[in-house]
């Protein structure tokens, strides 16, 4: 189980965990009175990310060992990981997973799969330094490969069992968006 003080022994991973993979302790200290949980749980927050989301892990016991729910600054939120150590995971496994979940097809497996091979492709192209972080953080930190990332995220999403609710009552949309790969005209 890796545990936040494993990642802050590193300036490196944390560095390159918030640069290449959006996932900033240092956004973690900033004001969380806007959260409310619902159902009511506890929650720390994790880290956020450069808009402003949020990942919380929720509910009573080791903060290493409770679920994760990303929350977006656009008002979508759900779980993510079952820990620390699963988020970690797949994070490095798909560094690309908030627009997989984008062009998700409303939360559909087989486009999520699509839509992974046109993004895996993109990003050799657009985060070159991509590979070597992604290496950096594994050999720092005793993270786990995940037999089928994908599966993992579309799961767990559809497994959330709780959510954020705004100052006006207003409740966040799930994380799946109705994209699909065909809808960008870049993936042919």
């Amino acid at each position: 189980m890796i545990t936040l003080s494993d990642i802050r022994r590193s300036p490196t991973v944390i560095n390159d965990l918030a640069s290449q993979f959006d996932f900033d302790l240092d956004r973690a200290s900033r004001d969380n009175s806007w959260i409310t949980l619902e159902p009511k749980e506890k929650f720390i927050v994790l880290a956020g990310e450069s808009s402003g989301g949020v990942f919380l892990a929720y509910g009573e016991g080791d903060v290493e060992r409770l679920p994760i729910l990303y929350a977006t600054s656009e008002g979508q939120a759900g779980l993510v990981a079952s820990n620390l150590t699963e988020l970690l995971a797949m994070m490095m496994a798909l560094p690309y997973w908030p627009d997989l979940l984008k062009f998700s097809g409303g939360g559909n497996l087989s486009e999520m799969r699509r839509a992974a091979v046109f993004m895996a492709r993109e990003y050799v192209e657009e985060y070159p330094d991509l590979p070597d972080t992604t290496s950096r953080i594994m050999d720092s930190l005793p993270i786990p490969l995940l037999p089928d990332p994908i599966k993992l995220l579309h799961d767990r999403v559809h497994a959330t069992d709780c959510s954020l609710v705004a100052d006006d009552g207003w409740r966040y949309e799930t994380l799946f968006n109705g994209f699909k790969s065909s809808d960008n005209p870049n993936w042919k």
